[in-house]
């Protein structure tokens, strides 16, 4: 079988891992020599893409991981409730995951293993790929939560947006605001905006 059709059999939509390519019997050389003819492009520490495959940026870091998360300002970016651009990539993965390769350009959030899949629902990229992102409810108290991460000037519209949202759940909101123990700081701003 040819190199390039046993790589689209293991690949995740055009995307490979160099592990990947080992484990099937493709060799570092094949690689080198693919990237070399342009049938194929390095994306990423130890992730490869055919070369028809526009980078997506946001799908990449959950190629590499299956326990990335992307949460804070990104999650409100990502669901619709801001139109600001992040300026850096917010991913949460569980405590004591590492890979410092990965995150030199996000700021990673740690958190317990068993509250790390709360709240996780899969949203479509720009490119049609799909991403894990917390639902508004758990983004919403979660940056009351972490002072450090808040931002008024973010975090006000959102809110007002996610109020009035035909798809509000306020039972979901006051949940998960026990969850973080932020139920005594969202109650002012709920109480404005009802």
């Amino acid at each position: 079988m040819e190199i390039m059709q046993k790589m689209r059999k293991f690949s995740n939509r055009g995307y490979f891992s160099l592990k990947q390519c080992l484990e099937h019997g493709v060799s570092r050389y094949d690689l080198k020599n693919l990237e070399d003819s342009g049938k194929i492009k390095k994306v990423n520490y130890g992730l490869y893409a055919f070369a028809n495959v526009v980078e997506d940026e946001y799908y990449i870091p959950q190629v590499l991981s299956d326990k990335v998360v992307y949460s804070n300002e990104t999650a409100l970016y990502l669901t619709g409730y801001s139109d600001l651009l992040p300026e850096i990539f917010t991913v949460t993965v569980p405590k004591g995951y590492h890979s410092k390769k990965m995150w030199q350009n996000f700021l990673v959030r740690q958190t317990p293993a068993e509250l790390l899949n709360e709240g996780v629902q899969e949203i479509q990229s720009f490119y049609s790929n799909p991403l894990k992102v917390y639902c508004i409810e758990r983004t919403l108290c979660e940056l009351l939560h972490s002072r450090k991460d808040f931002n008024k000037e973010r975090y006000i519209p959102a809110l007002q947006r996610y109020m009035a949202s035909k798809d509000r759940k306020i039972w979901k909101l006051t949940d998960y605001a026990r969850m973080f123990n932020v139920e005594n700081k969202i109650r002012p701003y709920l109480e404005v905006l009802i």
